[in-house]
């Protein structure tokens, strides 16, 4: 069985006691789910990368008894700066002006139900962390109220959210948690934030790394179990279009709302709505422009990376191994199995994302907290 690999730079990173420690390390040592030696071993009942993937986005309806025991949100509907808005899911701990606050993005389809949302949260509880899941505009039967759309990547929304939160709880230490596209906005967010990031740590699971390739890897898959994937996420974004539809065509651009509809493809779809409602020539542009790969250079907190080999829509051929040999912020723990997002483990499918997300932060608290 394939031992969870941990791919990073040689040098060490700076510490808040000024401390020079090596994150791979510290990793090895305090986050016994990615220690040396570790593994994750995928439940014999999903096996495989689209198993653990299907299986991962059906589980809240597995699920469905279980998660009536969750801890409930709290809704908060976030104004943007431009008029728009947004839902942010809140599940609040006790003394929770003090507390470490983890903020979640989601999959490009994702909302605070997802199966893995929720077991994350559910343990953060669990260590007195506050959470709050910050969901895109327009999405999930959320109206638009300005013009302006998502896209995958839009940094500007999560910004301002969490300037917003460290505002409002100054004593909290802030950390961030995302997934897919969410992944991605994250990364890129984070590397553009660099040193003034407001972030004690982050964890990126299952990143997309360069959007164009992702999107073309997808849209090719035209007879092969792949193509699921390309077509939920097609018909997402037109349902959001479509749902939208009145807002987004205030924009003063040439977009063609049968043309749209139409879209045989989120390559296509890209084309003939988003690039041009954000004023970019070309998808290609706007999708090299969103793709995180080009800010981790820039990546100045302790950032972990989760991927997993038989990923079917974040290949193993996108990861940009480079960048982690050459960041020392970074670490990338690349596991054998574990689908898109999947990771379901156990006799029984049993979620273990949650085990490693809640070491590294506690971990990262430890070492990197500049509020304690």
């Amino acid at each position: 069985m394939y031992e969870i690999e941990l791919f990073h730079a040689p040098e060490p990173m700076q510490s808040k006691d000024d401390k020079k420690k090596h994150l791979a390390n510290i990793i090895h040592d305090e986050c016994p789910s990615l220690a040396k030696g570790a593994k994750f071993q995928q439940t014999p009942f999903v096996p495989g990368g689209h198993a653990q993937t299907t299986f991962a986005f059906c589980g809240y309806y597995i699920y469905h008894v279980q998660s009536l025991l969750s801890p409930k949100f709290t809704r908060e509907i976030f104004k943007f700066s431009d008029g728009g808005t947004a839902p942010l899911d809140w599940a609040l701990c006790d003394d929770h002006d003090k507390r470490p606050i983890m903020t979640i993005l989601s999959g490009v389809t994702g909302t605070s139900n997802d199966f893995y949302v929720r077991k994350c949260y559910e343990e953060a509880i669990k260590h007195q962390y506050s959470t709050v899941v910050v969901q895109s505009r327009g999405c999930s039967g959320f109206k638009q109220t300005s013009p302006t759309p998502f896209h995958c990547g839009l940094t500007d929304d999560y910004r301002e959210v969490i300037q917003s939160i460290h505002s409002r709880f100054p004593k909290s230490p802030l950390l961030g948690l995302s997934f897919s596209m969410g992944a991605n906005i994250m990364t890129k967010y984070i590397g553009e934030e660099g040193e003034q990031c407001p972030l004690t740590a982050g964890i990126i699971v299952g990143c997309p790394y360069d959007m164009y390739k992702v999107i073309n890897h997808l849209d090719s898959q035209r007879f092969r179990f792949s193509r699921v994937y390309d077509m939920a996420i097609l018909n997402f974004l037109k349902n959001a279009f479509k749902s939208n539809q009145s807002q987004i065509l205030k924009i003063p651009a040439s977009m063609d709302a049968k043309k749209i509809a139409k879209s045989s493809g989120i390559l296509e779809f890209t084309e003939e709505m988003t690039r041009k409602a954000f004023g970019y020539s070309s998808a290609k542009d706007l999708l090299d422009y969103s793709s995180c790969k080009n800010y981790m250079d820039d990546i100045k907190i302790p950032v972990l990376f989760l991927n997993s080999l038989d990923d079917p829509i974040c290949i193993k051929t996108l990861i940009p191994f480079e960048k982690f040999l050459t960041n020392p912020n970074i670490v990338l723990a690349l596991t054998e199995h574990g689908g898109h997002i999947g990771y379901m483990g156990g006799i029984w499918p049993t979620s273990w994302i949650e085990h490693p997300v809640i070491e590294f932060f506690e971990s990262m608290l430890g070492h990197y907290n500049t509020l304690k």
